[in-house]
């Protein structure tokens, strides 16, 4: 289970400072919450009715990542895409009031051990009031030589970019690299799954993975208002 420890580059400034390991993500089979993802927006959304919560002034979107702790405590986590914050600053601040109210976080669990570990959602006061709906997202456009294209043109950019000479095994090797595109359109937030332990070769994935001038993002909306949106993509190596 240690690929499945949070991995930052050292070369990449942290949205936030890792004083124990934390998970990316929770475990195969785990939930973060009493009911899993339903559970917390349902008992998110009783809190609203509950609290007489009113929706913000204009429309707002915000991805927002948290830890659980092994007391289930809970913490948001500071977000480096500080003009989306200030943009939904109301939608943020409500969130975070809400969650102070729940109360069914779950720790994750590794050997039988409580772990912190992160999740993250899209919040919008659709989500809040219960009326989300699914035609209301567009997802983030990849951009080559100012043309739209696609996730497939991504790897195909990538497989280009990676000079696998140095790097070759008599055994097949794979990772899944997992990334932000954030509401500007920047690749960030890099996490390697069952990364390798030359830095070398993690900085070139990461490298490779990264916006430039020919290649690059444009981010997702959430009617109308840019979101941030996390991809993962399974990557193998063959033997020589």
């Amino acid at each position: 289970m240690t690929n499945k420890i949070l991995f930052l580059l050292s070369f990449i400034i942290s949205v936030f400072q890792v004083k124990a390991q934390v998970l990316y993500n929770y475990p195969k089979g785990q939930d973060f919450y009493e009911g899993g993802r339903d559970g917390l927006f349902k008992e998110i959304q009783d809190v609203v009715v509950k609290n007489n919560v009113k929706p913000c002034e204009k429309t707002e979107a915000l991805f927002m990542r948290f830890i659980v702790y092994p007391d289930s405590k809970v913490k948001f986590v500071a977000d480096e895409d500080t003009n989306a914050v200030e943009s939904n600053k109301c939608l943020k601040n409500k969130v975070l009031e809400i969650v102070k109210k729940t109360n069914n976080w779950k720790p994750a669990e590794i050997d039988g051990k409580k772990t912190p570990a992160m999740f993250s959602t899209l919040f919008s006061d659709d989500l809040l009031f219960n009326k989300l709906e699914e035609g209301d997202f567009i997802r983030p456009v990849y951009m080559h030589k100012d043309k739209e294209s696609d996730i497939m043109k991504f790897r195909e950019n990538f497989a280009k970019c990676f000079d696998a000479n140095g790097y070759r095994s008599n055994t097949d090797y794979s990772f899944v690299l997992n990334f932000d595109v954030d509401t500007s359109g920047a690749a960030g937030f890099f996490y390697i799954e069952n990364q390798s332990n030359l830095d070398k070769f993690n900085e070139m994935v990461v490298k490779c993975a990264s916006n430039t001038k020919k290649s690059y993002w444009k981010p997702g909306y959430y009617k109308g208002v840019p979101i941030k949106q996390v991809f993962r993509m399974p990557i193998k190596f063959t033997a020589n």
